[in-house]
């Protein structure tokens, strides 16, 4: 399944993170290849069966939340960034039955990478909202996002007919990672996630991806969890 590869990824950009002292961002992508493989499980385990899969899963992320709201009390200086990851998963593994915790932590990856490293202060890291932003409201970018993919896909429309097939072909990647941005934001903003740090994260593991492969679309699709993919595509410009 693609969620498979996915968290393998989050793992690794986790690591990378971590290489260059981007500690903050290596424990942010580190709790997203979990949240990944708990997916993963979750779709396994008939998830596709129920009525309302992403209101499921947004119950499940509730309950995740409100077990893992103990870890923000702890004194600054007693946790390392890999004791917060390690509480957030624990919290996320004690939600579910006793019968699957050994299931899932078993899936689980290594946290070695982030051994003895001190958690980041609030203020030392830029603000990924306000690089990503500017002086655009999330609403704003949203829109300038789709109305920027629409005119690429209408463009590449055009040179695919006067047969410049590379040209159309660049275009309609433009217009892709347009919709995948505009995708990326709304989501974040949908989840509280108003600093939008997971649209940083899904963007650098889809811009790796994509520089491995080039297959753009498909690469962009599989960065997200099986329940947000179809959403993707149908937020994404037709394919002529």
């Amino acid at each position: 399944m693609d969620d498979v590869r996915s968290g393998a990824d989050f793992t690794d950009l986790s690591r990378r993170y971590a290489e260059r002292g981007d500690l903050r961002r290596a424990a942010l992508a580190a709790w997203a290849a979990d949240v990944h493989v708990l997916e993963e499980l979750l779709w396994e385990n008939g998830l596709d069966q129920a009525p309302e899969p992403l209101l499921q899963l947004a119950a499940i992320g509730d309950s995740i939340a409100e077990a893992i709201g103990a870890v923000a009390t702890q004194p600054r200086g007693a946790v390392t960034v890999r004791s917060i990851v390690e509480a957030a998963r624990g919290a996320m593994v004690t939600t579910f039955d006793e019968s699957v915790h050994g299931l899932l932590t078993g899936r689980l990856a290594d946290l070695a990478h982030l051994d003895d490293a001190l958690p980041a202060l609030p203020g030392d890291a830029a603000s990924p909202a306000g690089d990503r932003l500017g002086a655009h409201s999330a609403d704003e970018l949203v829109h300038e996002l789709r109305v920027a993919a629409a005119d690429c896909s209408a463009i590449a429309d055009q040179l695919a007919a006067e047969g410049e097939r590379d040209a159309a072909a660049r275009l309609g990647d433009q217009a892709d990672s347009a919709s995948f941005e505009a995708y990326l934001v709304q989501a974040a903003v949908d989840a509280g996630d108003h600093e939008l740090v997971t649209v940083d994260l899904r963007w650098d593991l889809a811009a790796a991806r994509s520089a491995r492969s080039g297959l753009v679309r498909d690469d962009l699709v599989a960065v997200l969890g099986t329940a947000e993919q179809q959403q993707l595509r149908a937020a994404m410009e037709p394919v002529r």
